[in-house]
């Protein structure tokens, strides 16, 4: 379209990108969203690119089109670009801008050999057909959640013997890693991306132990313009023990002291995710379930980038 592009949005942007987002929230899901906690959110991701960025799809000066970009660094698959926030003004739907932005990500995505990810409500048939016309795949994944702005659940607190930590002591992490087992089955063999994670992350990885026990809960962060903070996103546990119980209780224990803020993350801590791939989580589910966590309404779609 003439006089269109695709750029990176910056502060001149902020007005228009606030309102955008109040719209979507509106229409996608029914929520009132506080404009002066989403424009320090706004102010916050423009002035923090380690986090991710926004796209935006511009005519003329004038914004009709965004995506805020996220980034999960994990260690069994490095970087994986994730879109948020997708949101194009109704009178400009039908028009190709979706698919504009969608190649400008994956272009990005392609640079960093990274694969993207995107969560999309159950209800929205009309967004699901437009991923799917792209190319997108939908997982086997699922997500259990604890969103403490809108959704927030009460965890159930199986024990206090437990103490909580965050670590980035790459050695401690490695050895523990060699001693525990994923509770997903991952393999902890392969070539693990400990250190990339932890450049980029800092704290990627939350200890929870007890005497004799542990469990290492591995994240990534997702800065939420919604909420004005970060989700935390639990893609694997490490534990030292078989005992489904034991593990329960320490699982209980971490994200309680997560919730409490007994642990400081800076941007606050908004909410839990934890993803678990349907064909190798029934273990992890049950786990979860015993907690007090339930699965959410989101599907998950994929898409490799050349």
């Amino acid at each position: 379209m003439q006089g269109s592009s695709v750029e990176i949005a910056q502060a001149q942007h902020k007005n228009e990108l606030v309102h955008q987002l109040l719209e979507q929230a509106h229409e996608t899901e029914f929520k009132q969203l506080d404009s002066n906690q989403v424009g320090k959110a706004i102010d916050y991701i423009l002035q923090n690119s380690h986090l991710g960025f926004i796209f935006i799809y511009t005519e003329n000066h004038h914004i009709f089109g965004q995506i805020l970009m996220t980034k999960e660094y994990n260690v069994y698959s490095g970087l994986t670009c994730w879109f948020q926030s997708v949101y194009v003004k109704k009178d400009h739907r039908q028009k190709g801008i979706f698919k504009q932005m969608h190649k400008e990500f994956l272009k990005y995505a392609a640079k960093e050999k990274a694969g993207t990810k995107l969560y999309v409500e159950l209800e929205n048939k009309n967004a699901i057909k437009v991923y799917e016309k792209l190319g997108m795949v939908r997982t086997e994944e699922t997500i259990f959640e604890d969103d403490f702005v809108f959704h927030p659940v009460k965890i159930i607190n199986l024990g206090q013997d437990s103490v909580t930590r965050t670590t980035n002591n790459k050695k401690e992490i490695e050895d523990l890693i060699k001693k525990g087992k994923s509770v997903l089955g991952n393999d902890l063999t392969q070539q693990l991306h400990i250190e990339y994670c932890l450049n980029n992350n800092k704290n990627s990885f939350v200890i929870t132990e007890n005497q004799t026990d542990y469990l290492i809960g591995l994240y990534f962060l997702e800065f939420s313009d919604w909420r004005n903070g970060i989700i935390l996103w639990f893609y694997d546990f490490i534990s030292s023990t078989y005992n489904n119980g034991m593990i329960s209780i320490m699982l209980s224990s971490m994200l309680n002291s997560i919730k409490q803020k007994q642990i400081k993350f800076n941007p606050e801590v908004k909410g839990i995710r934890i993803l678990v791939n349907r064909s190798k989580g029934q273990r992890l589910e049950q786990l979860l379930e015993v907690v007090g966590l339930k699965e959410s309404h989101y599907y998950i779609y994929y898409q490799k980038s050349d």
